[in-house]
């Protein structure tokens, strides 16, 4: 699994997943697939409103119309898809909905209209498909191929588009979610004496957000996961109205989350 360090606006450091190649790729092939089927839906609908409407006497000014009805229903929709579904749905194509990823700045949050549009400007994968009875399939795959390899070869899983446009793509589901069971499992009344009787004035929510914490303090350790640590110790010690914060922090909120456990299960 391959992580990025992101900071915030706000100058918080923050640990997110980023989308791995295969993940990209596989998101590119579905939607290369419904455009593929939206395009030969609508020249079929198309097609048969001309055949049904064709007049030998109105034959080119027919024509034209239904040229400029090909354009604006199945070009442009065809040819914008990327940059107006990631606008649209910050940061996410039907592709990358099912793969749970999404488009985002190298600070975490949504890029805006102009980095979406920077990226789909420098992926050759859309003009490829576009004249595709003119070029063939090599140049698709060619295409898409070279896509992957650039972000392959980059340590932040980038593309050119990326590059440009500051971006990255990121996993927006956490590849490990946990569940109250996961919470649950940890300790019961016959091996943990509670310490802090305090604990009860919590939700579970809150306890999620300890069990994820003292997860990520454990996988990655370092200057930022330590500091939030030692933060939500503080925030914790101030709630229970402890003399002091305890000085091993990580060991104190594996205490609270058992207290809370045995005491409200």
């Amino acid at each position: 699994m391959n992580t990025l360090q992101l900071t915030t606006d706000q100058n918080v450091s923050i640990d997110v997943e980023l989308a791995s190649v295969g993940q990209r790729l596989i998101a590119v092939l579905l939607d290369t697939i419904i455009l593929f089927a939206y395009f030969l839906i609508m020249m079929f609908i198309i097609s048969m409103l001309f055949a049904s409407t064709f007049n030998l006497d109105q034959g080119m000014e027919q024509f034209q119309f239904f040229e400029i009805l090909f354009t604006i229903i199945v070009y442009l929709p065809f040819l914008l898809y990327t940059p107006m579904m990631e606008y649209l749905t910050k940061g996410q194509t039907i592709g990358k909905m099912a793969m749970g990823i999404r488009v985002a700045r190298m600070n975490g949050e949504n890029a805006s209209f102009k980095e979406y549009f920077t990226r789909w400007l420098f992926r050759p994968l859309e003009f490829c498909i576009l004249n595709i009875f003119s070029f063939g399939f090599l140049l698709i795959i060619a295409s898409a191929f070279f896509d992957t390899l650039i972000a392959s070869i980059s340590t932040k899983n980038q593309r050119i588009g990326d590059f440009m446009a500051n971006t990255v793509i990121i996993r927006k589901r956490p590849q490990r979610i946990f569940s109250i069971r996961d919470v649950l499992a940890i300790k019961t009344n016959k091996n943990h004496e509670p310490t802090y009787p305090g604990v009860v004035r919590y939700t579970d929510d809150d306890m999620m957000l300890v069990k994820k914490t003292i997860t990520r303090v454990e996988k990655y350790r370092n200057a930022n996961t330590k500091a939030l640590a030692i933060e939500l110790a503080t925030k914790i010690s101030e709630d229970l109205k402890l003399p002091e914060v305890p000085k091993k922090k990580l060991q104190f909120l594996k205490t609270v989350l058992n207290d809370y456990i045995v005491l409200t299960r």
